[in-house]
């Protein structure tokens, strides 16, 4: 697996470098930049399956870069210390989104899923571009619909179709009105931000859900009760969130 390695801060790319040599099998790094314009130059050149990237720069934003390269046949994985642009790295597809200092047990998971996710496409003659068909949805302003990224590609659903979402680890759950059930590789914070002013609510710490879908609000089940869902489940609600869940519902 090729890998390439932007971020201004020499430390920054020695630490990745470092944690690819320590815990992963199989990579080879084939270049690293250290601002938006040599990384553009150097994807320019190279063919990566992997690219680690850091958000600010000095000339500009990691997303400044991918949208100036044409094509972007490769996975994103962010590395950064800011946690405010999550919503923006799922935007682009990102495989994954780790912050700074990185942990190296979050890394190699992070490194492990999207080896996976390479595993399973050798067999197609052509890669998908998640970024492209996302970054076009980002531009049109379109939530209607969510890429939901699966180990098989992106599964592309309606927002309002949507029940409610759970925590899985570092995954998430989403539960479907059809009684679908998509395992998606992104964390639960993500999508509580993704789909803010929606009808969605995260509950609890590990429930995320659209309130359109509530049967019934009630005091059992826990410190702040719980609600029956359209699809039968029930969800408990913690006791911080309860007053905020009762407003929404009057």
């Amino acid at each position: 697996m090729k890998v390439v390695i932007i971020d201004d801060e020499i430390n920054g790319r020695e630490t990745v470098r470092q944690y690819l040599s320590f815990y992963c099998d199989d990579v080879e790094v084939i270049g690293e930049a250290n601002s938006v314009e040599s990384g553009v130059e150097l994807l320019s050149k190279q063919t990566p399956d992997i690219v680690f990237l850091d958000i600010q720069m000095q000339d500009g934003t990691g997303f400044n870069l991918l949208e100036k390269l044409p094509q972007r046949n490769f996975k994103v994985i962010f590395v950064t210390a800011y946690d405010q642009y999550a919503l923006k790295a799922i935007k682009f597809s990102a495989a994954d989104y780790i912050l700074k200092p990185v942990d190296p047990d979050e890394f190699v998971d992070a490194v492990q899923r999207v080896q996976a996710e390479l595993a399973a496409q050798q067999n197609k003659q052509t890669k998908d571009n998640r970024l492209d068909e996302l970054l076009t949805i980002s531009k049109k302003n379109d939530f209607t619909k969510v890429g939901l990224p699966t180990s098989e590609g992106i599964q592309f659903v309606k927002v309002d179709d949507i029940v409610r979402c759970e925590a899985d680890g570092p995954y998430t759950q989403v539960f479907m009105s059809t009684g679908e059930r998509i395992m998606v590789s992104k964390n639960l914070k993500i999508y509580e931000d993704l789909f803010a002013g929606n009808n969605f609510l995260r509950i609890h710490k590990s429930h995320l859900i659209n309130t359109s879908y509530i049967d019934k609000y009630m005091n059992t089940g826990g410190d702040g009760g719980s609600v029956a869902m359209a699809d039968g489940s029930v969800v408990e609600v913690s006791r911080r969130k309860k007053d905020e869940l009762l407003s929404m519902l009057k």
